[in-house]
């Protein structure tokens, strides 16, 4: 499953750059061009990591981050000219994940996008000693293996995505049973509760929320 990334930014030459250096590292790539579309964009494919410009048409990079950060938690890397402490202060204090100026390394970029999304290059996401290899379909504790199904792989691989977003179980049902699926939608709570057992001590890492649904969430409270 590709990883999908938004790229907000009214330079169109530098949007596609970013656009063909994303695309050939194996990620989806949506384009917007002002702020107003960004923000409509991050509603209607919901990616999985944002690059924002600052000083867009229409609503700045600024509104941007701060209407996004209402309802997730996506990362936000800010991209801008801008250069100053006071800049990258305002941008991580509104709640942008990470700051780069232009010009920019495209190299350093794209290891602050793949840092970010907790998978690296070989799809292994990382926390403590747990280690989640989605391309092999296991999860590793303590160097101690322990081999994954192909649908808690693709549970893991789309929770661990979207970390910190909650999701009701028919939402999850549609997304990874798929919308045709028949069948008693308690498959969801069975697949948390072998996932969790797999995990071990790390089995806080799936949150039931209560009236509302599932998390991958770190935090340990």
């Amino acid at each position: 499953m590709k990883r999908k990334i938004l790229i907000i930014e009214d330079e169109k030459e530098l949007a596609q750059v970013l656009y063909d250096t994303f695309s050939q590292e194996d990620f989806e790539v949506i384009k917007a061009f002002d702020g107003e579309i960004g923000v409509d964009k991050f509603y209607e494919e919901k990616p999985d990591l944002i690059l924002l410009d600052i000083n867009l048409p229409k609503k700045l990079g600024w509104e941007v981050c701060k209407e996004i950060r209402k309802t997730s938690n996506v990362p936000i890397i800010m991209m801008t000219a801008r250069d100053s402490d006071a800049d990258e202060y305002t941008g991580l204090s509104i709640g942008a994940d990470d700051y780069i100026t232009k010009p920019f390394n495209l190299k350093i970029l794209l290891l602050k996008v793949k840092k970010l999304l907790k998978l690296d290059d070989n799809n292994i996401y990382k926390f403590e000693s747990l280690s989640i290899d989605i391309k092999k379909g296991e999860i590793n504790i303590n160097s101690e293996s322990i081999e994954l199904t192909r649908r808690e792989i693709q549970f893991l691989e789309y929770m661990i995505k979207n970390k910190g977003i909650i999701f009701s179980r028919d939402y999850l049902l549609n997304e990874i049973w798929g919308f045709d699926f028949e069948g008693d939608d308690r498959v969801v709570d069975t697949l948390i509760k072998r996932i969790r057992k797999k995990l071990g001590d790390y089995n806080f890492l799936l949150k039931t929320i209560r009236g509302m649904g599932y998390s991958f969430d770190e935090n340990k409270n």
